[in-house]
């Protein structure tokens, strides 16, 4: 008979020899680490896709107990093998080995989806789904989760839509007398959450729920708070997140609208990643765990923002701005003139692309002369400070000035510059601010010509401009996650060349939800200003592009200034980490 475990010591032993490993790699857990649910009521399991696809049922068991997971939904055709043509014996056996090892069988994954245009496809799949549901209730399950699935070329969406409702009410009512769950999982060509919501609504049965799963559509127009808003009403008992320390997702802003909301559930991790070797699953997986409650903690604290402590320091590239000991940003001498880089949103990371000044993996690398956040104007009387490495902006000083201690202000004195002719004087003043979780800068532009005048050309490079981190961009490569926003609501590619006075941008930064608002001031000439705002990273409030963007009749928006009457420009830059 086996010895029962009496101690934290004796169960770690008898556990890591069941995984092959030594008890010293077991490490004890935090308290309530292992316990069904955390405090918030939320707790942490796994899907066994990937992670658990290769591990029979009792080393599966073995692997969350040891790493402190304590909930599972089983996959259909995995290893682990626990099917609906399990036979009554089997099903006992099942249900014995899972109550043994003190991990919660939180139901079970099926892959039956209902929007086949053939009957008896949908037939079937409606059929198997009762059986996942009986067979979860025999295991002590609470419930299957199924998907909806895609439109299909030739089929009204209409009819799609009602076809999958009436499915999932036919399920739902037998779920009901099971005392279970029909979990839609939020997945395939119907994942957008409009159509989800119109799918629940009109299954209307109280057993039939959501299942959120964490896509890259959540943060689509507009945006992962509004997306969440719409679902959380009909949110089931689970949940489903890829590994948390992915910076594709804002997992620990979805944590916290979880707490805000008051959610008790499972939070599944359904790993995408390949699983490593079978004696290294739980360590991964216990680190995950450790992620989650990290998250948790981090979620029920008061999030009152705070002044943060601002200082500068010489650096060799120029002046570093710290808020407290972040980095906020720091002044760079490119040859093609003076930026802002990094710049970096407090509790997150850098909110600009890398390239050209440093390499970073993943980066796109077109487009050299977009450098982080810059200034430049490609029609500067005739000449092209935007693309042309031959018109340059000369930095003549750079300096900082007094503040207190929660800013800086920083000056420059520059000269813009086609070989030796000085076309433009420029003085510029930035002043930093932040708190915790949010960076604030603000840009106070004065240009003029030395002598004379000089004519700002109506076209669309330029004006204050930055190139965003992939994950912001809304498209353009595998990590994009982004949006744009104008203030009356113009998204994404819609929002290039209106007028707005703020472009909003948002999307996941370092697992963190980053919102960034530019601002264009209210006493700036031609406000609200243009936006030349591309979906692949590039957004540039420019006031002198009106027929660039509006088209050839529309009236030119070049302007003259003069070393008498100076052009003053302002604008702000907000960042928040959530």
């Amino acid at each position: 008979m086996p010895v029962e475990p009496t101690s934290e010591f004796d169960r770690r032993t008898v556990l890591a020899a069941a995984m092959g490993v030594t008890a010293s790699a077991i490490l004890p857990f935090p308290a309530g680490f292992g316990s069904d649910r955390h405090d918030s009521g939320i707790g942490f399991g796994m899907v066994t896709y990937l992670w658990g696809r290769d591990l029979a049922l009792t080393p599966l068991l073995q692997a969350c107990s040891v790493s402190g997971v304590s909930g599972v939904e089983l996959r259909s055709t995995h290893a682990h093998g626990v099917e609906p043509s399990l036979d009554q014996r089997q099903r006992e056996e099942v249900r014995g080995l899972i109550t043994e090892s003190g991990v919660k069988l939180v139901g079970l994954g099926s892959d039956e989806r209902f929007d086949s245009p053939d009957p008896a496809t949908l037939r079937s799949a409606i059929d198997a789904t009762k059986s996942f549901l009986k067979l979860s209730h025999d295991l002590g399950g609470g419930g299957v989760k199924v998907k909806p699935d895609r439109f299909h070329e030739g089929v009204p969406r209409e009819r799609t839509i009602e076809q999958i409702a009436a499915s999932l009410r036919e399920v739902g009512k037998y779920a009901s007398d099971l005392d279970q769950e029909v979990r839609l999982e939020v997945h395939g060509g119907c994942s957008e959450p409009a159509v989800i919501r119109r799918i629940i609504e009109e299954a209307d049965h109280p057993s039939v729920r959501v299942c959120w799963n964490c896509n890259a559509r959540d943060l689509d127009a507009p945006g992962l708070e509004d997306n969440f808003r719409l679902l959380r009403p009909f949110f089931g008992d689970t949940l489903h997140v890829r590994e948390l320390d992915s910076s594709d997702y804002p997992y620990r802003h979805l944590t916290r609208l979880l707490v805000e909301s008051d959610w008790k559930g499972w939070m599944l991790l359904e790993a995408h990643s390949s699983p490593g070797p079978v004696e290294q699953r739980a360590d991964d997986l216990r680190a995950q765990r450790l992620l989650h409650l990290e998250m948790l903690a981090d979620a029920g604290r008061t999030r009152e923002p705070r002044p943060l402590r601002i200082r500068t320091r010489r650096i060799e590239s120029g002046i570093e701005v710290l808020a407290g000991e972040t980095v906020l940003a720091a002044t760079h001498l490119t040859p093609k003139g003076p930026i802002l880089f990094p710049v970096n949103v407090p509790g997150a990371g850098c909110i600009v692309r890398r390239h050209p000044m440093a390499t970073h993996p993943g980066e796109s690398t077109d487009h050299p002369h977009h450098r982080s956040l810059w200034l430049a104007h490609g029609d500067v009387d005739g000449h092209d400070f935007w693309h042309d490495p031959d018109a340059r902006v000369h930095l003549v000083s750079e300096k900082v000035l007094p503040s207190d201690e929660d800013s800086a202000v920083i000056e420059w004195n520059a000269e813009w510059r086609v070989g030796d002719d000085v076309v433009l004087v420029e003085r510029r003043l930035m002043t930093f601010r932040a708190t915790n979780g949010s960076g604030h800068v603000e840009f106070d532009i004065t240009l003029a010509p030395p002598t004379g005048t000089v004519t700002f050309g109506d076209t669309k490079e330029g004006f204050f401009a930055i190139r965003l981190a992939p994950s912001l961009k809304v498209d353009g490569g595998p990590s994009a996650r982004g949006r744009l926003e104008n203030a009356e609501g113009s998204a994404d590619r819609s929002a290039w060349g209106k007028r707005s006075s703020t472009m909003t941008i948002e999307g996941p930064l370092d697992g963190r939800l980053v919102r960034i608002l530019l601002t264009d001031h209210p006493d700036n000439p031609r406000h609200p200003t243009w936006w030349h705002a591309r979906t692949y990273g590039l957004v540039a409030a420019n006031p002198f592009g009106i027929r660039a963007f509006e088209g050839g009749d529309s009236e030119s928006g070049a302007m003259t200034v003069s070393a008498d009457h100076p052009l003053r420009l302002r604008y702000g830059l907000d960042c928040h980490a959530f």
